[in-house]
């Protein structure tokens, strides 16, 4: 699935609609490009979300999450995930992110101080499901309602943010 350098493949579809947007399956980077932007725009997009998928991967291989099974376990763990969201899509004011106990909410954050609070239940959750909880606070450090402008936000981030939130409210909460 990957080259000799280690660099993953880049699969490009180009397709009608408004938005660009990426994934990795397998290793294998997708991009599906609007077809309705100018060469120039369309390198643009490739170039942009194959670098955030490139370090999504990246941070995934260090921290043993090729399989989507996570372990983040650690404040510091957290703080690397937060710290990569952040970076790659949005550059709000963040200053850390840590586990906490809460019973009651999967995260909370507090824009005042920049500060992200997910539950100590989700240490060890699967990736995805982390990568959901700390976009959709972070994406609260901009936005602190739930509109529509706020689940654009988090879409960014986390495409599969719907199929996410099913899957936390199966476990009873939100």
């Amino acid at each position: 699935m990957s080259d000799f350098e280690g660099k993953p493949r880049v699969i490009i579809e180009y397709k009608n609609k408004k938005n660009s947007s990426g994934k990795v399956v397998d290793g294998v980077i997708h991009l599906a490009i609007s077809s309705r932007l100018d060469q120039q725009e369309r390198e643009k997009h490739i170039e942009r979300l194959t670098n955030k998928l490139l370090d999504k991967m990246s941070w995934a291989r260090n921290y043993r999450f090729e399989d989507q099974q996570g372990v983040v376990r650690t404040d510091e763990d957290l703080w690397q995930l937060a710290q990569t969201i952040n970076r790659a899509y949005y550059n709000f004011p963040l200053e850390n992110a840590v586990f906490h106990r809460q019973h009651s909410t999967w995260g909370t954050c507090s824009r005042q101080t920049g500060q992200i609070y997910v539950s100590h239940r989700l240490m060890g959750a699967a990736l995805d499901l982390l990568w959901y909880v700390v976009t959709h606070e972070i994406c609260h450090l901009e936005e602190p309602s739930h509109n529509n402008r706020f689940w654009q936000l988090v879409s960014k981030a986390c495409p599969n943010y719907q199929d996410c939130r099913k899957r936390l409210k199966a476990f009873g909460l939100q």
